[in-house]
């Protein structure tokens, strides 16, 4: 890229992706128009056709900014053709934590995780898709369930990972309605084997925790700094750039079924 190509256009009217459109002066611009540009999808409507929308305006790229719950009638009724890159924001399972996670265990897939939830109602479902996505890491492969029980304002479930290698990987899901009218919500994951990983986000402290657990000691990843929606922003640009789609929303789609069936036991 020259100096004087001003980057790729980002076309949004996010506050959060505007900032971070300004933190990246040397690969990004603001855009006035869908058409050829990485095109930022809020992520509390319906998302769904805002994709499809952005993608017949002719977008280069979308990024999904921390989806909400969708019906699934939504999805199901105009499939995502998979011609451009579709880069989805989850500030509760960013990729780079995910990475250091894996990172710190090499070669050794949890054992056993549990994942405990809390949330208002409101966002509930969001919390336990990306519970459910951690869990998915961590066991490094698709989840199935086995057994969910639930009350008026708490649900338990058992899950397991069959496919998996080394043979099936027990996930346990604990997830609580709080109080509340704001949709943030609490997240504790834990990996349990060789290596001990555990995982805290509190959205509402702006809080994502790491702490890896091994037989030399504690290790305690260093804080990420950068914003979630800045993030986002430069795995579109290099997304377009090399070509490759991604497996971004095929992870979110995998989570969300996952979370419908255990909310739906």
């Amino acid at each position: 890229m020259s100096s004087a190509d001003p980057g790729l256009g980002i076309f949004t009217v996010l506050p959060s992706y505007v900032a971070a459109v300004a933190g990246l002066s040397v690969s990004a611009a603001l855009a006035r128009d869908v058409s050829g540009a990485v095109a930022v999808v809020p992520g509390s409507g319906d998302w769904w056709q805002g994709m499809l929308d952005a993608r017949a305006r002719g977008a280069a790229a979308v990024v999904i900014a921390d989806p909400a719950a969708l019906p699934q009638k939504g999805i199901g009724a105009y499939p995502w053709p998979g011609d451009i890159p579709v880069i989805v924001e989850r500030p509760r399972l960013r990729p780079d934590v995910v990475a250091d996670a894996l990172r710190a265990r090499p070669g050794r897939p949890a054992r056993i995780v549990t994942v405990e939830c809390a949330a208002p109602a409101a966002g509930l479902e969001a919390v336990i898709r990306d519970g459910l996505g951690w869990a998915r890491s961590l066991v490094r492969g698709p989840l199935t369930l086995q057994v969910c029980s639930a009350t008026a304002e708490a649900r338990i479930a058992l899950l397991d990972s069959g496919g998996s290698p080394g043979g099936a990987i027990p996930v346990t899901l604990g997830a609580t309605a709080a109080a509340g009218l704001h949709a943030d919500g609490l997240l504790q994951v834990l990996g349990l084997g060789e290596v001990r990983t555990e995982v805290t986000v509190d959205q509402q402290a702006g809080l994502t925790r790491l702490e890896t657990y091994t037989g030399d000691g504690a290790l305690r990843a260093p804080e990420r700094y950068e914003s979630s929606a800045r993030l986002a922003l430069r795995r579109a640009i290099e997304a377009h750039s090399s070509g490759q789609p991604g497996t971004d929303l095929d992870e979110l789609l995998e989570d969300m079924s996952l979370t419908r069936a255990v909310l739906a036991t």
